[in-house]
């Protein structure tokens, strides 16, 4: 019987879209939490002699790791980082960099 070295590849290559594209966080956390998964089935089909793969298993288990805790760091920076450039307080500045001139014509008759 072959080798069953399926959930192996799938978790490295689930952990290497988790790691890289971790600013489309709810892709890379699902990503990465399913590399995770699909990486400990393939470690205990190793184990069991089932698979052949070892390495693809243990490298999804770190690609999809870091992809998870990349994307969640993300998220934790976008909500610290304060949003400033909606503000409609003139003495901040807004988006003019505070030089208080209005991009704005006017007509007067």
């Amino acid at each position: 019987m072959p080798p069953n070295n399926g959930l192996g590849i799938a978790s490295l290559v689930l952990g290497i879209v988790s790691a890289v594209g971790f600013c489309l966080w709810p892709v890379s956390l699902a990503a990465g939490v399913l590399a995770l998964i699909f990486g400990l089935i393939g470690r205990n089909k190793v184990r069991r002699g089932e698979a052949t793969n070892p390495g693809h298993a243990v490298a999804g288990i770190i690609c999809g790791a870091v992809g998870v805790v990349l994307a969640i760091a993300f998220v934790v920076v976008l909500a610290v980082v304060p949003d400033d450039a909606g503000s409609d307080d003139p003495g901040t500045g807004g988006e003019t960099g505070g030089d208080g001139f209005s991009t704005s014509l006017t007509v007067d008759d």
